[in-house]
């Protein structure tokens, strides 16, 4: 083989390898997108839980409940 040729192939080889990366790289941050939006809606529509009858605790909830709407 040729220099010239063997400089095409090792180029041609380097580029391919970098889009195939490239691809792979764009894929996978879509994937882990759309999963966490999936969790994050199936966090948002679970179901209500029922109020303790415990008073100790249902206070410890609504506590919880409201550090988490001023966060």
């Amino acid at each position: 083989m040729e220099t010239s040729s063997i400089i095409l192939l090792v180029v041609s080889s380097a580029v391919s390898f970098g889009l195939g990366r490239t691809f792979v790289h764009f894929r996978d941050k879509k994937r882990k997108k759309q999963a966490e939006e999936r969790e994050a809606q199936a966090l948002r529509d679970r179901p209500v839980e029922a109020e303790s009858k415990n008073k100790g605790k249902r206070k410890r909830q609504q506590q919880l409940a409201k550090d988490a709407t001023k966060r």
